[in-house]
């Protein structure tokens, strides 16, 4: 819900009372609203947190009476003494309350504290950063490194217009593929089986017939999704899945995007094996904190570049750090218990 700002939650409600037109006069159409997440997260993207101003989506936000505290960690579970360790830099991290000792904990985790074959190991992890153009630096340099043939696939366009609709940008019009290649599902094709948008894989094969070639869409990529949880399509690697070229809007194009490299927003909710992090030159709390906790436990992070203790130490200076702070008393005061619920 940190992603939600007033104007999307006026126009959920606005299409709501669309939808059911007998109750057009309530909140959200009568219907029940659960909003779910982490306000000390990400803000939204192009807008302000719901909370914030005197809109109509601030008025819908405090429509909401029933609020529901969790306080259990699940990503960083373990009672060792590093993982409570860890939980704790997360916390002070969240409710922007530096310290000397977190940053020098993080700081342990830096390229440069690193031994050169954990920096080997990291070098193929994810790597989070904050803008779209490093993401696209990073993945185009991890792609020209694996030294194979790449396939370039362009996207069937139906129907050419001026205006794009939203179902368009779903999909991508230029797709780069290439053996060996880690890649994200842009779309939900199988929740229950865990074919989610977000889910990560590499490409094992990618398959035209004979008819066509590069830039035209092959029949279907063979990906290697390691969470999948599906019946096998293939009875000897039962995590490889065919991925098809789907349709939106007037596009047809395969839901795959290259994805060594992510953007710290697009990796918001994930949890990943390892991560290497560039928080960039923005002092954002939520920016910090969501890319940090991404990963169980602490050595299954690097850090890099290093940043300096009073850089990190601004967020506690934030205006928006402080209206959140409010915001989340306000909500306590209104909290029931998990049990109670």
């Amino acid at each position: 819900m940190s992603f939600i700002g007033p104007k999307l939650l006026s126009n959920i409600d606005s299409r709501l009372r669309e939808a059911f037109p007998s109750h057009r006069t309530s909140p959200f159409g009568g219907r029940s609203i659960i909003l779910v997440g982490d306000l000390g997260q990400l803000p939204p993207v192009k807008d302000i947190p719901m909370y914030v101003g005197a809109s109509c989506g601030n008025t819908l936000w405090r429509t909401f009476d029933t609020f529901i505290t969790l306080s259990t960690v699940f990503r960083q579970q373990g009672d060792a003494p590093s993982q409570i360790q860890f939980r704790q830099l997360l916390l002070n991290l969240r409710n922007a309350t530096p310290t000397i000792a977190d940053w020098t904990l993080l700081m342990s985790r830096t390229s440069s504290s690193l031994s050169q074959t954990e920096n080997h190991i990291f070098d193929q992890s994810t790597h989070l950063f904050s803008t779209n153009k490093s993401v696209a630096l990073h993945n185009k340099q991890m792609l020209k490194q694996l030294n194979v043939p790449i396939a370039l696939c362009s996207a069937e366009v139906r129907k050419q217009t001026l205006l794009l609709a939203p179902e368009d940008e779903q999909l991508d019009m230029v797709v780069l593929l290439a053996v060996g290649q880690q890649v994200m599902l842009t779309t939900n094709l199988w929740v229950e089986a865990g074919l989610v948008n977000g889910a990560l894989g590499q490409v094992v094969s990618i398959v035209y017939n004979t008819a066509t070639t590069p830039p035209m869409l092959p029949l279907f990529v063979v990906v290697d999704f390691v969470n999948y949880k599906g019946p096998p399509w293939d009875a000897y690697n039962p995590t490889y899945i065919p991925i098809l070229p789907l349709t939106r809007g007037s596009r047809r194009q395969l839901p795959l995007r290259m994805a060594w490299g992510l953007t710290i927003h697009k990796s918001q909710g994930m949890t990943l094996q390892k991560a290497t992090i560039d928080i960039g030159n923005i002092d954002r709390q939520g920016l910090t904190f969501t890319a940090v906790s991404r990963v169980r436990q602490l050595t299954d992070l690097r850090i890099m570049p290093s940043f300096s203790f009073a850089r990190y130490s601004r967020m506690k200076d934030s205006p928006s750090v402080q209206r959140r702070k409010q915001e989340e008393a306000f909500i306590a005061t209104r909290s029931i218990a998990p049990d109670v619920a």
